[in-house]
């Protein structure tokens, strides 16, 4: 299955989310890839330390050459290796690279083609967009079979939805996937919000995940110690909350 996780807004999550799940699928045992599409690099500075130049995933778009095969890493987590989880990182230069595609012919394939060559040694491929829909984002959606997205219980959260939708239909006409909205950064105290968040969602109820991500300090302390929260804390709200939407997520894949 391959999953895109998205949301043209920022600071809603997105990588925290990506960079959970893709662990909590590797250490389920699932072959799992994850596919850093964010010019900033966040997913890819947690498994990998060092980022080498010249095997990111701008060369993955930049030079139809390159086999993909040679993007790919291992993950590592504090100097470990995490088993069944793999890494093609992102750096800075993908802001520029997206600029270079947008003239290239079939430019919305290209990711697509070059998956072809590896999908089948992965069980999930997790691919973390910026929050933009970009070539790079449309790529991804072009590709994906399974559209996560991802928003919080922010007053403007729900901004732009309604153009990702038209994306998503001018992009995957005449494809076959599934969209499910998974909500995030829950917080108890913020009643009326919350209530005007779940209003304005009932029109999608039957896409919502039955998983909601609170807010927690181990996120945000995970964060800053560059883990993720289910080895920064494993016993917690935030590593249950992400080991519940795996569990979800694998009973759909």
């Amino acid at each position: 299955m391959k999953i895109c996780v998205v949301n043209q807004k920022g600071g809603v999550g997105k990588t925290t989310v990506s960079v959970n799940l893709a662990y909590g699928l590797a250490k389920a045992g699932k072959r799992t890839l994850l596919i850093d599409l964010d010019p900033q690099g966040h997913a890819s500075v947690i498994y990998l330390p060092e980022v080498p130049p010249g095997r990111t995933v701008n060369e993955l778009f930049a030079d139809s050459q390159v086999p993909l095969a040679e993007l790919i890493h291992p993950a590592q987590v504090g100097g470990v290796p995490v088993e069944h989880l793999s890494l093609i990182p992102a750096n800075i230069r993908l802001s520029l690279t997206a600029e270079a595609v947008v003239s290239r012919k079939f430019r919305e394939r290209l990711l697509e083609r070059k998956l072809k060559a590896v999908e089948g040694e992965y069980d999930f491929i997790v691919m973390d967009c910026l929050p933009s829909l970009n070539t790079i984002a449309v790529n991804a959606l072009y590709t994906t079979d399974f559209v996560l997205i991802v928003t919080d219980y922010g007053r403007y959260s729900l901004d732009g939805m309604a153009d990702l939708f038209a994306t998503l239909d001018e992009v995957k006409e005449g494809q076959t996937y599934t969209y499910k909205i998974l909500r995030n950064k829950f917080r108890v105290s913020t009643t009326k919000t919350n209530e005007y968040v779940e209003a304005q969602l009932a029109p999608v109820r039957e896409h919502l995940l039955e998983t909601v991500i609170r807010n927690t300090e181990a996120i945000a302390q995970s964060q800053m110690a560059g883990d993720p929260v289910l080895v920064y804390d494993p016993r917690g709200n935030g590593a249950a909350d992400f080991a519940a939407l795996t569990a979800e997520i694998l009973r759909h894949g």
